[in-house]
């Protein structure tokens, strides 16, 4: 059994572990899900000498991730909630994955680099299923050495902060 289950990536954290040259690693110790748009948007990544192509295509067809289709109609009453402003900051891999977060009753983890996400995890009283790369790589041995601050647990406990905080104040919903 792999030590982390219930886990959704977001297309930054791929990008970093294929930049790092740990995707392989990562996914035998974690059971790794996606979207189908955040598995069309991670499609590069920047290696040492030359960019290096993403193909999840393959991890997908011998079962080592999955990757899911959400129905649109799911997708748009999630998003739909959200005032403009914050509409603006989540992008369409991420509406995707916290739409699926949100109508699962399994205890999904979500991993991102982006504010945005943990923002709304905040917002919605879902912050303790946010989880850095940097926390998944500690518990799974996988350390290496200072990761970019949008990779740090530092980094979602402050935006997952500004979400509740947001959830308080009223801001963010329409």
């Amino acid at each position: 059994m792999k030590k982390h289950q219930f886990l959704l990536l977001d297309a930054g954290p791929i990008i970093k572990l294929f930049e790092m040259d740990i995707w392989d690693a990562f996914i035998e110790k974690c059971a790794v899900t996606i979207s189908r748009t955040v598995a069309d948007e991670a499609k590069w990544a920047s290696g040492e000498s030359e960019d290096v192509r993403i193909d999840l295509s393959s991890y997908e067809e011998k079962g080592h991730i999955q990757v899911i289709d959400l129905d649109s109609s799911l997708v748009r009453v999630f998003y739909d909630r959200f005032d403009r402003l914050l509409k603006a900051e989540i992008h369409s891999g991420e509406k995707e994955t916290l739409a699926f977060l949100c109508d699962s009753s399994d205890d999904w983890f979500l991993c991102s680099g982006d504010g945005a996400v943990f923002r709304v995890l905040g917002l919605l009283g879902k912050g303790e299923q946010g989880i850095s790369l940097e926390e998944i790589m500690e518990k799974i041995g996988l350390s290496k050495g200072n990761l970019d601050w949008e990779y740090t647990k530092r980094f979602r406990e402050r935006y997952t902060s500004i979400g509740q905080a947001d959830s308080i104040q009223g801001r963010g919903f329409i």
